[in-house]
């Protein structure tokens, strides 16, 4: 990973939170050697609920479109290499959390 940097597009999160995103998705990227963005956000999205409780949402990928609603400085966007990482939380508790296989 060494020369890799993530650029930090949009933070509207603490700076433990952003820190914790960020080595999250190194993490994801370089030591689990997850190569599907689906597989890297379904990652990152149960590390933070885990982590913070709250419900986290992650989009992962090279070009995306967005327009969502979050929490109150619970919003971060930024890249890693051509990889954009989208990540807010909302405190709406679902009804029922099926894993998909």
């Amino acid at each position: 990973m060494s020369g890799t940097e993530a650029v930090i597009k949009i933070s509207a999160v603490s700076p433990d939170i952003e820190q914790d995103c960020v080595d999250c998705a190194a993490h994801a990227l370089f030591e689990k050697n997850l190569t599907e963005q689906t597989a890297i956000a379904q990652f990152m999205k149960r590390e933070l609920d885990r982590k913070y409780g709250s419900i986290w949402h992650c989009i992962v990928g090279r070009q995306f479109g967005s327009y969502v609603s979050h929490d109150d400085k619970n919003f971060l966007y930024f890249f890693i290499g051509d990889c954009g990482f989208l990540i807010w939380a909302t405190n709406a508790k679902p009804s029922k959390v099926v894993d998909l296989n």
